[in-house]
C-alpha cells in the first residue's frame, strides 16, 4: 500500500519537514530502558522474570506505527496570570508557513491537567493521500507522556477528502504548567492509516479449554512468547 503526502502549498513543499515513519522518533528514554528491572533477571514463585515494558511489543508497536509529523521550527510558548487571575498566553515562533494558533472561542473540553480555556491548533503543511478504503487516524504521539502538549484525535477520510491550506486545522491542548520553547524536531502528532469496513459484535461464553491452552502455549517461554507466536511485523516507510 502506499500512503501519499501532499503539501498544503509550495512554500510547505520547500520548508516543512514532511511526515516520516514514526519509527525514527523513539525517545531516548525508551531506547534507555532495560529489558529486566535487574541484570541477569529475577524470578518470582510463578517462574516469571521481571521484565519492563521494553518487553511489551504491544507498546512499541503503538509507538512506531503509522507516521510522526515533527515541529518543523521552535515555538516559544508564555504564560502567565493576570492581576485578576486570568490565563494570559502567547506564542512566537520565528517563520511562516504558520505553525500553531489560537482560535477565538473555545470548542474543545479541557483535561484536569492543561491550561483552560485555550483553544489551541496546529496548523498540518502535508496531509495524506490513501487507497480507497482507508481512512488516516491522527493522534498524539502514542506513549509520549512526556511531551508538553496533547493533541486531540480525529479520522480524515483521506482516500477522498484532501484538506487545504485554509481546512488544515487539528485541536491540541497544553499541559499546565509549560512554558518556554518546543523544540524543532518535536514530535507534533502521528499518523496512521486504518482500513474502514463494516463491523458487528458478538459475546461468547468463556472456552476454559482454550484459556488453558493458550496460557500453557505462552508459558512454554521465559519471555518474548508473544512475539514467537503471535506477533506480526508491522512496516511503514
Amino acid at each position: 500500500m502506499i500512503i501519499e503526502f501532499n503539501p498544503v502549498s509550495k512554500l510547505a513543499e520547500l520548508t516543512v519537514t514532511p511526515p516520516k515513519p514514526a519509527k525514527e522518533y523513539l525517545p531516548d528514554w525508551y531506547k534507555n530502558i532495560k529489558p529486566f528491572h535487574t541484570n541477569p533477571p529475577e524470578f518470582n514463585d510463578l517462574g516469571r522474570p521481571n521484565r519492563t515494558v521494553k518487553m511489551c511489543m504491544p507498546f512499541a508497536d503503538s509507538m512506531t506505527s503509522g507516521y510522526i509529523q515533527e515541529s518543523w521550527q521552535d515555538i516559544n510558548i508564555e504564560v502567565k496570570l493576570s492581576k485578576d487571575g486570568k490565563t494570559e498566553f502567547s506564542y512566537h515562533y520565528p517563520t511562516d508557513p504558520p505553525i500553531m494558533s489560537l482560535r477565538s472561542s473555545n470548542s474543545i473540553i479541557n483535561m484536569d491537567n492543561s491550561y483552560q480555556h485555550l483553544d489551541l491548533v496546529w496548523h498540518p503543511q502535508w496531509t495524506p493521500k490513501l487507497p480507497k478504503g482507508y481512512s488516516a487516524l491522527y493522534i498524539t504521539p502514542l506513549n509520549r507522556h512526556d511531551l508538553p502538549f496533547y493533541t486531540l484525535s480525529g479520522i480524515v477520510d483521506s482516500d477522498s477528502h484532501i484538506q487545504s491550506e485554509k481546512d488544515s486545522n487539528l485541536p491540541f491542548l497544553l499541559k499546565s504548567g509549560f512554558k518556554g520553547v518546543i523544540k524543532k524536531g518535536t514530535p507534533l502528532y502521528q499518523i496512521i492509516p486504518i482500513k474502514r469496513d463494516t463491523w458487528d459484535s458478538k459475546f461468547n461464553e468463556f472456552n476454559e479449554e482454550e484459556n488453558i491452552k493458550e496460557v500453557q502455549r505462552l508459558r512454554q517461554y521465559f519471555w518474548g512468547a508473544y512475539k514467537k507466536i503471535h506477533w506480526t511485523k508491522k512496516e511503514y516507510n
